[in-house]
């Protein structure tokens, strides 16, 4: 019981101490030089945010419609993260892509069917861009040739 107690006071003082010396408001600081402020940083992500803006307003974009035969494949981009994105199935609705001619990867899988891996890519002055992709069928099971027998 007596431990008990001990630690309770322990903890009161400790809630105390924590609450005396402010820092329960971690505000953004309001002048440049005091501490927790780093202008580097600041410069940064404004530098960031303009690049930003930059894209998504004054970069060319075009649409791009995919098709494949047969419909109904599956559509998937690379994204800069290095990982597949589905973003629906054939025929899809316009794909917002960059027309600067740097090209996307794009990814059509079906079942039963080889997937095709393309690079999609607009101009500047295209308005849009159709692709089309014709998969072709998978080997049946029994055609593929399995150790010696």
């Amino acid at each position: 019981m007596a431990f008990a107690r001990t630690f309770l006071l322990v903890c009161a003082a400790a809630l105390i101490a924590l609450a005396s010396s402010g820092c329960g408001s971690q505000g953004r600081p309001a002048q440049v030089g005091e501490v927790g402020y780093n202008p580097r940083i600041e410069r940064e992500l404004l530098a960031e945010k303009a690049a930003g803006d930059y894209y998504d307003y004054k970069t060319p974009k075009a649409g791009a419609v995919i098709r494949s035969n047969p419909a109904g494949a599956l559509v998937e981009w690379y994204n800069s993260d290095g990982q597949w994105v589905s973003v629906g199935n054939t025929p899809t609705e316009e794909i917002v892509i960059e027309a600067t001619g740097k090209p996307e990867l794009f990814r059509v899988s079906a079942p039963g069917y080889l997937s095709q891996i393309r690079w999609v890519a607009a101009t500047p002055n295209a308005e849009g861009v159709t692709v089309e992709f014709t998969l072709d069928p998978e080997l049946p099971n029994d055609r593929f040739y399995v150790g010696d027998k």
